[in-house]
């Protein structure tokens, strides 16, 4: 499982071991509870370690989320990187709403992600991955794009969607590129919510509708 890590040191094997064992602790107890009522004691008695240890990786509960969302942006601009230049706008956001809709964690993680932007903001994510979480995780990334990666928010690559939605006329908003950005995670957000409190109907393009208006 590990073998990609073998030309690093013990240490940095160790690191890697031990942040995605509490990772996969927290997943694990995410398939009974949302992120907010999982407490520290819980994820160290489901990943066996201490809660000393704990501290040693994450400084509080809230950085495994940060983690997680570190590891979950990387994996969404990977995505995008294979786009076609031709892709639609509105199959963009349709796809980028799928693989939300793929990842079992996330809807327990909803309730984190909007505290998360409303009082901390991305760009203070503290959490970055390491050269051997990056073999670990992302093994074709390339060590010269680390820092990008590292340095990506979902908020970033949302701005760039629609900046570019919006330079070939797919987007009529006369607004600037932030807001642009957050709009677009708001309709992703607010669609996901609302399908799992009435999934028959189709929230995305009904909440879609603002970009041309």
């Amino acid at each position: 499982m590990y073998e990609a890590l073998d030309n690093f040191p013990l240490r940095k094997i160790n690191f890697v071991k031990t942040r995605t064992t509490i990772l996969k602790a927290v997943s694990y107890l995410l398939k009974e509870k949302n992120f907010a009522d999982i407490t520290v004691d819980e994820i160290c008695q489901r990943a066996q370690i201490s809660r000393g240890t704990f501290f040693n990786y994450f400084s509080t509960k809230e950085h495994v989320f940060h983690y997680y969302l570190r590891i979950f942006t990387v994996k969404i601009a990977l995505r995008i990187e294979q786009w076609d230049d031709e892709m639609t706008f509105e199959n963009k956001v349709k796809q980028i709403y799928d693989w939300f809709n793929e990842q079992e964690e996330y809807s327990k993680f909803v309730d984190s992600y909007i505290s998360f932007l409303l009082n901390v903001g991305e760009n203070q994510n503290e959490m970055k991955l390491t050269d051997a979480e990056f073999v670990y995780f992302f093994k074709d990334i390339k060590e010269e794009d680390y820092t990008k990666y590292n340095a990506l928010t979902i908020q970033k690559i949302f701005e760039d969607i629609a900046q570019t939605a919006k330079n070939k006329g797919e987007i009529k908003l006369e607004v600037e590129q932030e807001e642009l950005g957050n709009l677009l995670s708001g309709v992703l957000v607010a669609s996901y919510l609302t399908d799992h409190l009435q999934a028959d109907k189709n929230h995305l393009a009904i909440f879609s509708k603002i970009w041309n208006n």
